[in-house]
This record gives C-alpha cells, sequence and structure tokens, in this order.
C-alpha cells in the first residue's frame, strides 16, 4: 500500500545507490517505513504510482552524490527520461520535508531548472564515511518527521522494560544472597563469640574455684596461726599473770619493809639525845644498821622534855 511507506528515498543509481541503500537499511531496522525499491515502476513516464508514493510520504530523502545533476546539461537530454528530477519536482510541489544528503565532490550547478532549483535552499546533512553514525542520529532526531512504526517502538519499551526488569531481579538476588551471606556470617559471629564466651566464662570459673580454694587453704593456715597465737598469747598471759602477782606480792613486801624501816628509823631518832656538835643525819644511819626495840609512849615525851631542856 502506497499510504505505508512514511519515508521516500530518491538516488541516482550511479555513485548513489550503496549510500541510500545503507541508509534504507538503517531506517528499517530502527523500525521507519521506507520506500526505496522503485525498479518495477523504471518503464514508460513517470508513472502515477510513483507520484502517489512521493505524496504519501512525510519525509523525501535525496542522496546527492557526485555529478548527480551532470546530464541535465548533456545533449540530447530528456526530461521525462530523468525520474529523480521527477520525484524531485513532485516533493517540491507537494512541499515535503525534503532532506538532502551530501556525499563528498557534490556540487550544484550554477543552473537548475526551475521546477527542482528550491532544492538548493534546503537545509542539509554531508555524509562523511567515518562520521556516518553521527551524521545518521542528527538524521532522525532533527530532521525526520516520521516515527518509527508502533510496534517498533513497543519492542524498544519492551526490551527497555524487560532489561530493567533483568536488571533489577540481579540487583535482587544480589541484594539477597549479599543479606543472605551476611546473616551467615553473622550467625557465624554469634556462634564463635558466644564459644568464646562460654570459653572465657569456663575459665573464669575454673580461676574463681582455684581462688577459692587457695583462699581456703589461706583461711585455714590463717586459722591455725591464730590459734596458735591465740594459744601463745593465752600462755604468755597466763605467764605475765603470774609475772605479775609475783611482783605485786614482792611490791608489797617491799613496801611494808620500807615502811617498817622507816617507822624505826624515826623511833630512833626521836629517842637519841640532841648536841649541837652531831648531826641529826648521822645517827640515821647507826640505827639503820642496828635497829632498837620500841619504846612505849610516855617515855619518848619524858626523854624529848630532857633534851629540850638541855638544849636550853
Amino acid at each position: 500500500m502506497p499510504g505505508n511507506f512514511k519515508i521516500f528515498i530518491s538516488y541516482r543509481r550511479k555513485g548513489g545507490y550503496d549510500t541510500a541503500k545503507l541508509v534504507y537499511d538503517r531506517l528499517r531496522l530502527d523500525g521507519y517505513s521506507v520506500f526505496f525499491d522503485i525498479d518495477t515502476l523504471r518503464s514508460g513516464s513517470f508513472d502515477k504510482e510513483l507520484e502517489m508514493r512521493v505524496k504519501k510520504c512525510k519525509d523525501f530523502i535525496l542522496i546527492l552524490s557526485s555529478g548527480a545533476f551532470d546530464r541535465l546539461s548533456k545533449k540530447g537530454y530528456n526530461e521525462d527520461e530523468d525520474w529523480v528530477r521527477q520525484e524531485i519536482s513532485c516533493a517540491l510541489k507537494t512541499n515535503k520535508n525534503i532532506i538532502p544528503l551530501v556525499q563528498e565532490g557534490f556540487s550544484f550547478p550554477e543552473n537548475l531548472p526551475d521546477d527542482i532549483k528550491d532544492i538548493s535552499r534546503k537545509n542539509s546533512l554531508e555524509l562523511r564515511p567515518l562520521h556516518f553514525e553521527s551524521t545518521y542520529e542528527k538524521l532522525k532526531k532533527s530532521f525526520l518527521l516520521s516515527k518509527p512504526a508502533w510496534e517498533v517502538r513497543s519492542k524498544k519499551i519492551v526490551r527497555t522494560l524487560y532489561a530493567l526488569a533483568i536488571i533489577f531481579l540481579v540487583a535482587f538476588l544480589f541484594n539477597k544472597t549479599r543479606n543472605h551471606y551476611e546473616d551467615k556470617l553473622k550467625e557465624v559471629r554469634e556462634r564463635a563469640e558466644a564459644a568464646e564466651m562460654r570459653a572465657l566464662r569456663a575459665d573464669s570459673m575454673r580461676i574463681a574455684r582455684e581462688i577459692e580454694f587457695a583462699q581456703k587453704e589461706n583461711v585455714i593456715e590463717i586459722v591455725k596461726e591464730t590459734e596458735i597465737v591465740n594459744i601463745m598469747d593465752s600462755t604468755d598471759i597466763a605467764k605475765r599473770e603470774e609475772i605479775e602477782r609475783v611482783i605485786d606480792s614482792i611490791n608489797k613486801v617491799k613496801d611494808a619493809e620500807i615502811k617498817r624501816s622507816t617507822d624505826s628509823i624515826k623511833r630512833h631518832v626521836r629517842a637519841l639525845p640532841a648536841t649541837p656538835q652531831q648531826p641529826t643525819k648521822a645517827p640515821v644511819k647507826a640505827t639503820a644498821k642496828a635497829p632498837v626495840k620500841a619504846a612505849s609512849k610516855q617515855p619518848e615525851k619524858k626523854s624529848s622534855q630532857k633534851t629540850q631542856r638541855g638544849t636550853r
């Protein structure tokens, strides 16, 4: 059907076929509806079907190869047999979106026929073998009015969604696997920590038992030593009490002897006559060695009175 083709490609067989075929193949792969092969229409005059195809399309791509318009100036040129000129003229008359793709070595002639001279004013793209991909992408994004078929667009969308789904699935599985291994690693770490804690607890209990046993032995030794000390202390206390008792008895005896001696000395001193030449303390030493018998109280008074009288 003529209406199924949205892009029409016009080219010269000589010099332009390879480029036109490459553009056609790329557009078809990207889902565009493109009319290219018109060999069946190359008989007779400008066919009505060909004119209809040009009129139905949205985009008219013209491959301008080197020498594409040289035949216009040749002797015996027949306009009715120039299909490219007729295609260009029809596209200009119907105001199609004409996109000239200019190859290396092409240049517009000075005098173009009136029916196609406006083609030189159209915005064109230069095709260079080394920059074909960038030129092709620019053609699709900035020059073409046609869009890829819905099936192709949907397939691209489906492929994109499918790719995204695969990416998300892989990411999900990766995260799940990573979480699984992290959980396993955490579980292993917890088990190792628990085993280490049990070992530490066992060591602590063993050390505590050893300390407790040592403390018990120390307590027993201390108790034994304390008992011995207490026994020794009790023995010492008994000895000290005995010694203190003996010392007290001795002290009491000494105090009694000293008291008796003092009383005896006092009595002898009182019984001695008082003379000025003889000191009063001398008889104390003599009487201390040979104690005399105690006299009665009345004779002591008389003797003292006599002594006092004699002194006077």
